[in-house]
């Protein structure tokens, strides 16, 4: 910015210098004003560490405006990585990873997070395909400038959750966190500015100042949101996109949250429930988990976990409604709903002895929330921008009535999410924010069966919409299937050299493989460990569709 004012002036300068011409010289060539550029794209040094065995690596901060209506006024910035294919084929568009989703979650791009994994979980598709990868943290999250993060929330969860609280005095706190939150963060920052189209429209300045045609486009989670919205606002500019675990803007998640939530425990309990030797061993789940919920509200119990944001020890008091949330993050992946049956049973005992699951996934869910480069507050935003305007909050309300005691942490939820956005105060997007995108780019949509965020039946239904997709699903999965199966990427790799080809057969041969594969190396880890409990078998190769 400090090269912004003397540039002006000599623009100035020489426009003045042209106007004198055009008067003494009537016949000259009029000259034409170039439009004035609110975007930039700073190189600059990498500030994580990389080796030899990394691509070539570049980095940047994307410089914009923060409201694209007044361009003159504030400029916020953000991360641009881009990983340089090792034998780059000509006719490859590079690969633009939109980001870790959330809304508001961060990409580990902060030097002490960054690490191989950036590029190497998507190495197969870019560049050992001789395709760029370029990933970016979105406005207000990670390395963005303002990063939109409630520390308030932050300091006041590290406090709540070493006491016994109420559901009601739980949300009192972490009400009055978003308070002093929003009113911090909006002295410098425009919380309008933070949703999905204007995330898109940074995408779009993005690309042409890298020069690139057409890009292909990476979305997990909600950044596949970013990727839909992209492709309609932006139709020229998309060559193909790959969906990893979609989020659609026709789908009111708020709306359905006590169902769904429901539905994800119930999976997660059915997962031991129909393995005859699982069942066996821990009986009668779902009454457990209910009876562990009830008694965890009456009397809470002290868990000591470890998470990274503390050198001691951290004593979290587990009432029944936090089980409910560290249970629903858990069940985000896969693997953990072999642990589920040993948490329930661990809980259940006076003793700390088989405390180990619980105490695993109760870190897991406090790194999270007081992970200091999630952008919550920006999250809020895309929320009561895009997604709240189109929930009818009593029906939600109404509906998650019915969902028993293991619907209480949604019942208190919805509250809080209301209040949220009476906090926040910013404008409802319009219509069209919530309308199906039916972009006619080619599209790969990839699913968990186990996703406890959207059920395969909903994507199976909001994926028609697609004109030109290809839908794989992969039952024995959760969330962020290219994370968990080799196959996965492999398939979205071919799609992108030629979006064409079907992908369902030589997906389905591979992940039969590679399930076959695994169960032999857990039968080979035991036989090693000399543990008795044999693994489930019999798991099915995904139900892929054209």
């Amino acid at each position: 910015m400090r090269n912004l004012r003397p540039l002006t002036a000599c623009i100035i300068f020489i426009g003045l210098l042209v106007n004198a011409c055009d008067r003494s010289e009537q016949g000259a060539t009029p000259t034409v004003k170039k439009p004035r550029s609110y975007t930039h794209l700073y190189p600059r040094s990498c500030w994580f560490k990389t080796d030899d065995s990394w691509p070539a690596t570049q980095c940047y901060m994307m410089e914009v405006p923060e409201d694209y209506a007044h361009p003159t006024r504030r400029k916020i910035r953000f991360p641009v990585i881009r990983f340089r294919a090792n034998h780059p084929a000509p006719n490859k568009a590079p690969l633009l990873h939109l980001g870790a989703g959330g809304p508001g979650a961060s990409m580990g791009l902060e030097p002490e997070n960054a690490s191989d994994w950036l590029w190497l979980n998507y190495a197969a598709m870019t560049v050992e395909d001789g395709r760029d990868l370029i990933v970016i943290d979105p406005r207000g999250t990670g390395m963005a400038r303002p990063r939109l993060t409630c520390s308030e929330f932050i300091e006041d969860a590290q406090t709540a959750f070493q006491r016994n609280l109420s559901p009601e005095e739980e949300a009192r706190v972490f009400a009055f966190s978003m308070e002093r939150c929003y009113s911090r963060l909006s002295k410098g920052a425009d919380m309008a500015q933070y949703n999905s189209s204007v995330i898109a429209r940074d995408v779009e300045e993005l690309r042409k100042l890298l020069k690139i045609d057409k890009l292909d486009l990476y979305g997990v989670s909600y950044s596949s949101r970013y990727a839909l919205t992209y492709a309609r606002d932006f139709p020229d500019s998309t060559r193909a996109l790959v969906l990893n675990s979609a989020v659609f803007p026709n789908i009111a998640y708020t709306q359905q949250l006590a169902q769904d939530s429901l539905a994800a425990y119930e999976r997660g309990l059915k997962h031991c429930i129909e393995d005859e030797k699982c069942n066996s061993r821990y009986p009668d789940l779902r009454r457990r988990l209910e009876n562990l919920v009830q008694t965890l509200d009456e009397k809470p119990r002290t868990v000591s976990i470890k998470h990274r944001y503390s050198n001691q020890p951290y004593p979290f008091v587990l009432t029944g409604q936090r089980l409910l949330r560290v249970l629903f993050q858990a069940l985000y992946n896969e693997n953990f709903y072999s642990e589920l049956p040993k948490l329930i049973e661990g809980l259940e005992n006076s003793s700390d002895e088989g405390l180990k699951p619980a105490q695993k996934a109760i870190g897991h869910f406090m790194e999270i929330v007081l992970d200091p480069y999630f952008g919550d507050a920006a999250g809020v935003s895309h929320f009561c921008y895009e997604e709240a305007p189109f929930v009818d909050f009593d029906q939600a309300r109404e509906s998650a009535e019915g969902t028993g005691i293991l619907g209480g942490a949604v019942r208190s939820d919805l509250k809080l999410l209301q209040l949220q956005c009476r906090i926040w105060a910013i404008p409802a997007a319009p219509l069209l924010e919530s309308q199906p995108i039916a972009t006619p780019a080619p599209v790969m949509v990839l699913h968990g069966g186990l996703d406890p965020v959207l059920s395969a039946e909903d994507v199976d239904i909001a994926r028609k919409a697609l004109p030109n997709h290809q839908w794989l699903l992969f039952p024995q999965l959760a969330h962020d299937i290219i994370s968990a199966s080799s196959c996965a990427e492999k398939a979205a790799a071919r799609f992108l050299d030629n979006p064409e080809n079907d992908q369902t057969e030589p997906t389905k041969d591979c992940r039969k493989q590679e399930l076959a594969d695994q169960i032999q190396e857990e039968q080979e880890e035991q036989s090693q460990g000399g543990e008795t409990e044999a693994p489930s078998t019999g798991v099915p190769a995904p139900e892929s569709e054209p």
